[in-house]
């Protein structure tokens, strides 16, 4: 199994995954048509982790905590069944992102927790999007996390010989690491808890990014944390891509600017 998705997570419970036949529904139901005027230009999609859905944004305070901040918000119902088809990138371009656009958004970003982050990174690996809110992201299987760590980060890892891990994964993590070079304008936030069971992995993305881009809070892999990292980030805003110095730094190979510097990463947890 990969790493932490073949447990129950308090925060992703493993539950059936639902049929991803039908099209990713999302909420409000009526915000991506044509027909509803918009508040604002960009918008800000949320991805459930796995064993929630788009509901449980609302009912966990997602929606209320971005009350009066200068986006629209929905929340798509991209549920495990569209991961463990492979059809998670198709059903929310066609979906979601698509109708997006036609509706006249000119800013959109994609925040997912755990399982839905690494979807978020999936389709920017594939498409174009703004920006990205990853918080708790789950790294894939642990083998490949261990190799990158052990390679002494992102910067060293060579992403053309590993066989660790699961090919869609690597793609994702092949992304992480020309992200800087080939992305440079996309505006990243990573968010996560100290204690999360994905913390060690969490470092590694951090150290292609600013300090400013990174947000810590004391916790494990739970609502209420992530909760907290979504307020910290809207309350710092979306509208500035914060990357020159933590991409720069990345790319010079050195330690300026970095809230995780290569040579101080910890250890992948391997009991989790």
């Amino acid at each position: 199994m990969g790493l932490g998705m073949g447990v129950v997570l308090s925060g992703c419970m493993l539950l059936p995954p639902p049929s991803p036949a039908n099209p990713m529904a999302v909420l409000p139901g009526d915000m991506l048509s044509p027909d509803v005027p918009r508040a604002h230009d960009t918008l800000v999609i949320l991805l459930p982790g796995r064993g929630a859905r788009a509901a449980d944004f609302r009912q966990r305070g997602f929606f209320d905590a971005a009350a009066g901040h200068p986006f629209d918000l929905v929340a798509a119902d991209a549920h495990f069944g569209y991961y463990r088809e492979r059809t998670i990138i198709e059903r929310l371009h066609e979906d979601v992102i698509g109708p997006a656009k036609a509706a006249g958004y000119r800013e959109i970003w994609l925040a997912g927790i755990s399982a839905g982050a690494f979807g978020a990174l999936m389709y920017a690996a594939a498409e174009d999007v703004d920006g990205l809110i990853l918080l708790a992201p789950y790294p894939g299987d642990r083998d490949l996390v261990a190799e990158i760590s052990e390679a002494g980060g992102l910067q060293y890892w060579d992403a053309d010989n590993s066989t660790a891990g699961q090919a869609h994964q690597r793609v994702v993590w092949r992304y992480l690491q020309s992200m800087p070079e080939e992305s440079p304008h996309l505006k990243v936030r990573l968010g996560y808890g100290t204690d999360d069971n994905f913390a060690s992995a969490a470092e590694l993305l951090a150290t292609t990014l600013s300090s400013e881009q990174v947000y810590q809070t004391p916790g494990g892999h739970r609502w209420p944390v992530w909760l907290t990292l979504w307020r910290d980030i809207l309350r710092t805003g979306l509208q500035e891509p914060l990357v020159d110095s933590g991409r720069a730094a990345y790319n010079d190979g050195v330690e300026t600017g970095l809230a995780h510097p290569v040579s101080k990463l910890v250890k992948v947890r391997t009991g989790d």
